[in-house]
């Protein structure tokens, strides 16, 4: 039996899953037999990463939900919908998140740091507190995605990097919380390409090349390969020893004790 048979038949959510980081995780877990849940607020992304995951996997098995994190009512039916759908949640991947950067301290305003934190750290604990009682069923997973930003003080990420940082605390107090009841809560801060990376670097390539300097291993991850296959890991029973943790995937940008 290979390590990640027991995945098959389990269920995800996957918050900003209809591209990049998120999209990557979708494509890992239904490669691996994960009914997959994504959310968005593009249709016609959602529309579109539904039938790419369902030819990157025939029998696939994938749910399309239009949401806005920031909206607080959006957890509880999406867990709602996705229970009903597949009959069981095993996992909670929080990921989307608005990018509200460029600005120093003194110019950010109030809705750069509202939607901020209303779409990452207020929708992860509103997700993670729908899912608990579905995880604690099925002795689940979470992992939450945080960011090197936040871990390193990076300039110009006033409203992001806390934001961040408040979901590595609330995760670490999870993990200890629920630990009882065999869920895991993790947290990953990824450095991957994505839609809006690669647009990024059409635009400031100058700022790229830069950005690679100071990466140890000189490249910019993938987000199926170097994040997806560590989302499949700690689903596993071979990772469910590990919670509480953060897991820097940026091939060594931000090398920490």
């Amino acid at each position: 039996m290979s390590t990640t048979a027991s995945l098959t038949g389990k269920a995800a959510i996957i918050t900003g899953g209809s591209k990049g980081t998120g999209l990557g995780i979708a494509k890992a877990y239904v490669k691996e037999g994960i009914a997959v849940a994504i959310t968005g607020r593009s249709a016609d992304a959602l529309d579109a990463a539904k039938a790419e995951l369902e030819q990157l996997v025939p029998d696939a098995r994938v749910l399309a939900l239009t949401a806005d994190n920031k909206d607080p009512e959006v957890p509880a039916r999406v867990v709602a919908d996705t229970v009903e759908r597949f009959g069981r949640l095993d996992i909670l991947i929080n990921n989307a998140q608005e990018f509200r950067t460029g600005k120093a301290v003194q110019d950010i305003t109030e809705d750069d740091m509202r939607a901020s934190f209303d779409s990452g750290f207020f929708a992860t604990w509103r997700f993670m507190t729908a899912a608990y009682p579905h995880l604690q069923h099925t002795k689940g997973t979470v992992i939450n995605m945080a960011s090197g930003a936040g871990v390193q003080a990076v300039r110009s990420h006033g409203a992001y990097g806390p934001n961040k940082e408040a979901i590595r605390g609330l995760s670490r107090i999870a993990a200890k919380e629920w630990g009882a009841d065999d869920i895991t809560v993790n947290v990953i801060n990824p450095y991957v390409a994505s839609a809006e990376s690669e647009r990024y670097e059409r635009e400031y390539p100058e700022v790229i090349t830069e950005i690679l300097k100071g990466i140890a291993l000189g490249r910019i991850g993938d987000a199926e390969l170097n994040v997806g296959s560590l989302c499949v890991y700690l689903a596993t029973e071979g990772g469910k020893y590990m919670t509480g943790a953060s897991f820097d995937v940026d091939g060594g940008a931000f090398i920490r004790p």
